[in-house]
């Protein structure tokens, strides 16, 4: 300790909007600390509150308090301002209308993808004509009067999107030149479209943020199945690609969720001597937050988890049959980059989810990965003998047993650090090879040397 940090004390005095920083001999009365900026604490109406929430005696000296303390002078008489209410308006559609159509359009993308002859062309142009008039009809209202207390993506954002993706999907006339890369692509253009323009509509924050996490989720999907579109690859490496990127946006979706003015965390004028650059400028600093404040930027970061969470699980989900129809292929590097992209894909999903602290976003993970799971069953079960049914059969049943009986356990809130960092690191090598792997499964070695030779 230097001689002038013993013989003096800096203390910040913060009272309402106003903040005093002052530099007072260690042997000094707080209360004449205060008395020399002004300020009088009247005894049962006032006290005196470090940072930490500890109380200070105005009768003590300023050297029992650390360098650079922060003390608050806080009236007991005045109660906390009202939180405002959110306005909620009701929906004009029950949420059985709303899960109707989009069961809708799910039903027309299904039948555009799957069976793009089971319609006329006339008639297909027309359905998808008709509903994106539909969706950018429903987006637009359903944004201008949404509710701000939502935290989850609802039936009506849900709908909606889907019925712009179905719309583009069957707008894509049914020729060769136009196949399910094409169609797919077009439908996740328009659903893009669709939520900017819902974003942009929006009054409410929560609603804004979350349907332009989804624009953003939707565009590089499109992103990627335009570029198999333009590489001449076929549906199946698109979709391998899509299920591979899911646990890696996921990622970047979970850092990237609080949006804070910079001057919220570090004081930047004060504790900032040297500049990076002759042209930066301070950020501006962020004095005090209130509960509404706070109660605004979790409604957005949640809206923002769920909904971003949401569409990359059903993206993983839908493209996942897709992307694994089998496991005999011809080709040694496409099959291992299957098996590797469901390992990698279900482990990343299953070890997220035990760190997420909203329950939808948990399960929406488990859900996603037992979809995986689903499909490689599917792709399996077609391929092998009794013998090996039976095999696999013991298999699940020793898992089962052995979850089983580790749920036991951890119902009873057992937990254990290494079990924990063994879980994180398995999870980032998880999320770190689901890319990859999902470019081998997508056979991008053989596209990559076709370039290459051309």
């Amino acid at each position: 300790m230097t001689i002038d940090t013993a013989e003096r004390r800096r203390v910040v005095i913060v009272d309402g909007s106003r903040r005093h920083d002052v530099v007072v001999p260690a042997v000094t009365v707080v209360v004449d600390a205060l008395s020399a900026v002004g300020l009088r604490l009247q005894p049962g109406r006032d006290v005196l509150l470090e940072t930490d929430g500890r109380e200070i005696d105005p009768a003590s000296r300023v050297d029992t308090l650390r360098d650079g303390a922060v003390l608050a002078v806080v009236d007991l008489t005045r109660t906390a301002p009202k939180r405002r209410r959110a306005v909620m308006r009701r929906e004009k559609l029950p949420s059985g209308a709303w899960w109707f159509l989009g069961g809708a359009g799910a039903l027309l993308a299904v039948l555009a993808l799957a069976a793009p002859g089971a319609l006329d062309p006339a008639s297909r142009q027309t359905a998808g004509i008709v509903t994106a008039a539909a969706a950018v009809a429903a987006g637009t209202v359903f944004a201008a009067r949404a509710d701000q207390g939502r935290q989850q993506p609802s039936a009506a954002v849900i709908s909606i999107l889907i019925l712009a993706f179905s719309a583009g999907t069957a707008c894509v006339p049914a020729l060769p030149a136009g196949g399910i890369t094409l169609s797919v692509f077009v439908g996740l253009l328009l659903a893009a479209a669709v939520a900017g323009v819902m974003g942009v509509v929006s009054r409410a924050p929560s609603v804004s943020a979350e349907v332009r996490a989804v624009m953003i989720v939707l565009l590089v999907l499109a992103a990627v199945w335009g570029g198999a579109l333009a590489l001449h690859l076929d549906a199946v490496s698109a979709a391998a690609v899509t299920v591979g990127l899911a646990p890696v946006a996921h990622r970047v979706l979970v850092s990237s969720l609080v949006d804070v003015a910079p001057g919220t965390f570090i004081d930047y004028a004060r504790f900032q001597t040297t500049r990076w650059s002759v042209r930066q400028t301070l950020p501006e600093e962020v004095l005090t937050i209130d509960a509404d404040d706070a109660d605004a930027l979790v409604a957005r970061s949640t809206a923002r988890l769920t909904a971003g969470t949401f569409a990359l699980v059903v993206a993983a989900a839908a493209a996942a049959p897709v992307a694994l129809p089998s496991f005999a292929s011809d080709d040694p590097l496409v099959m291992s980059g299957r098996i590797a992209l469901a390992v990698t894909v279900v482990l990343a999903f299953m070890l997220g989810a035990r760190k997420s602290t909203v329950p939808a976003t948990r399960w929406m993970l488990r859900i996603g990965a037992a979809a995986i799971v689903v499909a490689v069953l599917r792709a399996i079960v077609p391929t092998v003998d009794a013998g090996m049914l039976s095999l696999l059969a013991g298999g699940c049943l020793v898992v089962g047993a052995a979850t089983a009986l580790l749920v036991i356990p951890a119902g009873r809130g057992v937990s254990s650090l290494r079990w924990s960092r063994a879980g994180d690191a398995f999870e980032w090598i998880a999320i770190a090879l689901s890319l990859p792997a999902g470019l081998l499964a997508a056979d991008a070695v053989d596209a990559v040397r076709g370039m290459m030779a051309a």
